[in-house]
C-alpha cells in the first residue's frame, strides 16, 4: 500500500519454515504442510492456492492457533505467535470461511450473532465500548458490505448465500483488523455472486488498508484479487510471484495444470482445454511418500529419475519469481496447447 507507515510495514504476516504434522494413530503422524514459507505484507493481498488436500487451509489454521506447528515461525509484525494461545493470538487478525450456511447461528439474530466479538473483546480487555456504541458499530458494518441496517434484527435463514457471506465478512471486521484470511470464501457461492464478493472484499481491503491472505483452489479467482500468489501441492510451495505473471506464464508443471483446469464460460475453449489436459494427464500412478523427492513427479509429464529421487527447493524462476523445479530452464514456452514432447531433453516416463 502506497504511503504506509512504518507501524504499517510491522503489520506484515511472516510464516517461516512451517511444518504441520497430524496425528493419525499410535506414534503415526501424517504431513499436511512440509516446509512452507511465506509473507503478507501491510496492505496487499496475497494469494495461497492449490488443489484440495495441498495444506492451504492447514496454513490459516496454524496461523490462527488452531493446527499444532511442528516445526517453523510464525510472525505478525514484531509479535511471535508460536507459543501463544489461541485465546491470547491477535484480534487484528480474522478469518472468514467457506461455507456461509455454516458458519451462523441459526438461532441468534445477526445482530446478536456480529457483537459477539465486541462483547468478547470487552470482556477480555475492559474496554469502554458500550451496548449503545457496540450496536451502532454493528448497524455501521452491515451497512458497508451492502446490507441494510435493519438486518441486525433478523435471523440468517431469511438471507441467501451471498447474503450470509457479507454478513460472515462484517462479522469479521467488527473488531477492525489489520489482517484479515480468507479461507475459500467464495467456493460455496455461485459465478455470479462470487464476483460481486470479490469486489466487495477488494474494495474493503482498498478502503480500510487490509492485508489479505485469501485461500482458494480456484487459480482464477486468486487472479482476479490477489497481488502475489504461492502455489501450494502437498504441502509444499511449487511456485511464487505475481499473481498475473503465475497465472499467465505459469512455470511449474502443477500450476500450468492448474491453469488448463479452471473452467471457462466458452463451452468450445472449455471442451478445448479438457483436451489439452487430458493431453498433459500421465496415466495412474502411485502417490509416493513425501521425502527425498518432487511430491508432483507422480503426476508430472516432464519428469526424470532426478525428480523421483532429489527435493527441487525454491530457486529464482526463469521468467521471474520462484519454482521448485528441477527442470525449470528446460521447459519448452507455456502454451495452453503444451503437450509433453518427446524432444524435450532428458524426459523419461516414470
Amino acid at each position: 500500500m502506497k504511503g504506509a507507515t512504518a507501524a504499517d510495514e510491522a503489520a506484515e504476516l511472516t510464516v517461516t519454515d512451517l511444518v504441520v504434522d497430524y496425528p493419525t494413530g499410535r506414534r503415526r503422524k501424517r504431513r499436511a504442510v512440509d516446509g512452507v514459507s511465506l509473507s503478507v505484507p501491510a496492505g496487499r493481498v496475497v494469494g495461497l492456492v492449490g488443489e484440495s488436500g495441498s495444506g492451504k487451509s492447514t496454513v490459516a489454521k496454524a496461523v490462527l492457533g488452531m493446527a499444532p506447528l511442528s516445526v517453523g515461525r510464525i510472525s505478525y509484525g514484531t509479535q511471535v505467535l508460536n507459543d501463544l494461545r489461541r485465546g491470547d493470538r491477535p484480534q487484528d487478525i480474522q478469518v472468514v470461511f467457506q461455507d456461509p450456511y455454516s458458519s451462523l447461528d441459526p438461532t441468534k439474530t445477526i445482530g446478536y450473532t456480529l457483537q459477539e466479538p465486541l462483547r468478547a473483546h470487552v470482556a477480555r480487555t475492559g474496554g469502554p465500548l458500550t451496548a449503545a456504541a457496540r450496536e451502532e458499530r454493528v448497524r455501521a458494518m452491515l451497512a458497508r458490505v451492502g446490507l441494510p441496517e435493519e438486518a441486525a434484527d433478523r435471523y440468517p435463514a431469511q438471507f441467501s448465500g451471498g447474503q450470509r457471506q457479507r454478513i460472515s465478512i462484517a462479522r469479521a471486521l467488527v473488531l477492525r483488523p489489520r489482517l484479515l484470511i480468507c479461507d475459500e470464501a467464495v467456493s460455496a457461492l455461485d459465478l455470479s455472486i462470487q464476483a460481486q464478493i470479490l469486489n466487495l472484499l477488494l474494495e474493503l481491503q482498498q478502503d480500510l488498508g487490509l492485508s489479505l491472505l485469501f485461500i482458494s483452489h480456484d487459480l482464477a479467482v486468486v487472479d482476479h484479487i490477489a497481488e502475489g500468489l504461492v502455489v501450494l501441492f502437498r504441502g509444499r510451495v511449487m511456485e511464487t510471484g505475481p499473481a498475473e505473471h503465475v497465472h499467465r506464464q505459469p512455470q511449474h508443471p502443477y500450476t500450468r495444470q492448474l491453469v488448463v483446469s479452471a473452467p471457462l464460460q466458452d463451452l468450445d475453449r472449455q471442451r478445448a482445454r479438457r483436451e489439452r489436459r487430458e493431453a498433459l494427464a500421465l496415466p495412474p500412478a502411485r502417490q509416493a511418500p513425501l521425502g527425498d523427492a518432487c511430491p508432483f513427479a507422480h503426476r508430472c509429464p516432464f519428469a526424470v529419475d532426478r525428480c523421483h529421487s532429489e527435493r527441487p527447493l525454491l530457486r529464482p524462476a526463469p521468467l521471474g519469481g520462484q519454482v521448485a523445479c528441477h527442470r525449470a530452464d528446460e521447459l519448452p514456452p507455456w502454451s495452453e496447447d503444451l503437450t509433453p514432447s518427446h524432444e524435450t531433453p532428458g524426459s523419461t516416463t516414470p
